[in-house]
């Protein structure tokens, strides 16, 4: 079944997002209800810790919730079920998050530091610049305290995560590194100056939106919304093939409905050119990257590839290599746990924040008085034997702030020599 991952939630946070009720919240019995319906329909949710220390930290926070605000309770939820190892069960406290207290940016963590890359258009000045503190608060400080809003299975999560929350004034508030409406960066452009730059909440759409604009774009960034696309680079001999997206037109008509249905790419047809494309010429090298797939549904994933590797074995002398990067998760990591399985791929770019054994199959529960929906796992997937938080790559490239500027792709780069 389709995976809701916390990092999906947080990306939707601007969307549905309500101001705060005035109308206090029944935590008590909130907490209650949560206490007992998680464990009973959570796959296994005591495996990192037992029911007692949960049953504690909820009595801890009932007592504190008529101190609290409603998102200081939400977010403390959040923090103790975090805790017990599954990234897929989240306390979705969306609709608590003011539209209006959400700092304008679209930030990246590149190998060197968190850069600037969207923000509004009175804000352009800063487009391009790496953030170093917030109100004096230095940016370690800061993610430290933010990481504990999600589990950390791994460091490639927690960089996934972080860009994310960042800019939710509430949140910060409720760590208490801000106070009142206006917000203070400290940051450095590519020449080492520093500066200050005082930042309002202000909302960000795509008409007053400004984009840091590179020297060029590299490849694997220009269709990353697209559920998948391919291309022949015939100066190269190398087939791309980029798979953003666990979910297609059929997948939706199966579990979905058939309007949305109608507004999304056919995977059937995406594989039967990949085929053709592969029959028709001799192609030294096929890359498959994953880099920016958060899940959705594995199995055509896991499909296509057994029909892939078949067709590798006749060609023996195509070279298979996979891009991983710290989006990939969830039915993403099932598909490149298959590619071990199945093929000799090479794994290049990034750590996964996805791990190969991991909870997953998600469904939700609504809590009585404030209405948060709690997304649980109902599966575990096994995948290998090891212990292991992440799918470290053969290769590790991390592309920099300078790299994105000159439209280079370190992975692909590396391919290329090969």
């Amino acid at each position: 079944m389709r995976n809701i991952t916390f990092l999906t939630i947080v990306l939707f946070l601007s969307i549905h997002c309500n101001s705060q009720t005035y109308k206090k919240i029944d935590w008590v019995t909130d907490i209650d209800f949560l206490a007992k319906e998680l464990p009973q329909k959570h796959h296994d949710f005591f495996t990192v810790k037992d029911k007692k220390e949960f049953l504690e930290g909820l009595d801890k926070i009932k007592l504190s919730s008529t101190k609290l605000t409603d998102i200081e309770v939400a977010i403390k939820l959040q923090q103790l079920i975090a805790g017990f190892g599954d990234s897929h069960t989240v306390v979705n406290y969306g609709q608590l998050i003011d539209k209006n207290k959400i700092l304008p940016l679209h930030l990246y963590w590149f190998s060197d530091g968190l850069y600037i890359l969207h923000t509004t258009e009175e804000n352009n000045e800063i487009l391009g610049h790496q953030i170093l503190s917030v109100n004096g608060v230095p940016l370690k400080t800061i993610t430290d305290s933010l990481s504990t809003l999600t589990t950390k299975d791994n460091q490639a999560i927690i960089r996934n995560t972080i860009p994310k929350l960042l800019p939710l004034v509430q949140v910060l508030e409720c760590f208490d590194f801000i106070k009142g409406e206006e917000i203070a960066l400290e940051l450095m452009d590519l020449n080492g100056t520093k500066k200050t730059h005082v930042l309002k909440p202000a909302e960000m759409t795509r008409q007053n939106r400004e984009m840091y604009k590179p020297d060029s774009l590299a490849l694997c960034y220009r269709n990353e919304r697209a559920f998948f696309i391919d291309y022949y680079q015939t100066t190269d001999n190398i087939y791309y093939l980029q798979y953003n997206r666990c979910w297609s037109k059929e997948l939706e008509l199966q579990y979905g409905n058939a309007q949305n249905a109608e507004k999304m790419p056919s995977f059937k047809d995406f594989e039967e050119k990949v085929f053709q494309t592969v029959d028709k010429n001799s192609i030294d090298k096929i890359v498959f990257d994953i880099r920016f797939n958060g899940g959705g549904n594995s199995s055509q994933g896991t499909e296509f590839i057994e029909k892939f590797a078949k067709v590798l074995e006749k060609n023996t002398n195509t070279k298979i290599y996979v891009i991983l990067g710290r989006n990939t998760f969830s039915s993403a990591i099932l598909n490149a746990m298959d590619f071990k399985r199945m093929t000799n791929a090479v794994f290049i770019g990034e750590e996964t924040s996805g791990k190969p054994n991991h909870f997953g199959e998600v469904k939700s529960f609504q809590l009585p008085n404030s209405g948060i929906r709690v997304n649980y796992s109902t599966k575990y997937f096994k995948r290998t034997d090891e212990n292991v938080s992440t799918i470290s790559p053969d290769i590790k490239l991390e592309p920099g702030f300078s790299d994105f500027v000159s439209g280079i792709d370190p992975a692909y780069e590396w391919i290329k020599k090969q």
